[in-house]
């Protein structure tokens, strides 16, 4: 047993901890939810939310046709941009991730491209991209104090 290795692991695994608590601390205090429900008919559209450099725009809905809808983002005038959307089905829920690359801020709008009316209900979430970092590192930080943990225990001591 190497107690080096063993001590690094259980006290990397004890911050993990940690940092996983912190995230969840901040997932309950600091992230908020909007729900609205919405008509549109054929052809019509709404914004649903503003886009910012270096952050993401998170947002799910689900309708009554249940088929994805076309998003697009408008970006102000002498304002380079380029962003990204994407969008996914999960668990009876389409979420959408939008990102913006350039100078400015964009509008996302939501556009029923379908010939027939389409309610919606969405959710829009502010403040998940640090709880996510916060729970991402605390996994890492985690399976490395594991490892470590395991090594440590594992390996025959030094001569």
């Amino acid at each position: 047993m190497r107690k080096g290795l063993l001590m690094a692991g259980v006290v990397l695994i004890v911050v993990a901890i940690v940092i996983f608590v912190f995230g969840m601390y901040i997932l309950a205090r600091q992230v908020r939810l909007t729900v609205m429900t919405v008509t549109l008919s054929p052809g019509e559209e709404i914004a649903v939310g503003v886009v910012s450099p270096g952050k993401v725009f998170t947002m799910s809905y689900m309708d009554s046709i249940n088929k994805s809808l076309e998003f697009y983002v408008t970006a102000p005038p002498n304002a380079p941009q380029r962003y990204i959307i994407f969008q996914r089905y999960v668990y009876g829920l389409y979420v959408v991730t939008c990102s913006l690359i350039g100078n400015g801020t964009g509008t996302l709008y939501l556009v029923n491209n379908y010939t027939v009316p389409v309610t919606i209900t969405y959710y829009i979430y502010h403040g998940l991209v640090s709880v996510g970092s916060f729970l991402l590192m605390s996994i890492v930080i985690g399976i490395i104090g594991v490892v470590l943990a395991i090594l440590g225990a594992v390996l025959k001591p030094r001569k």
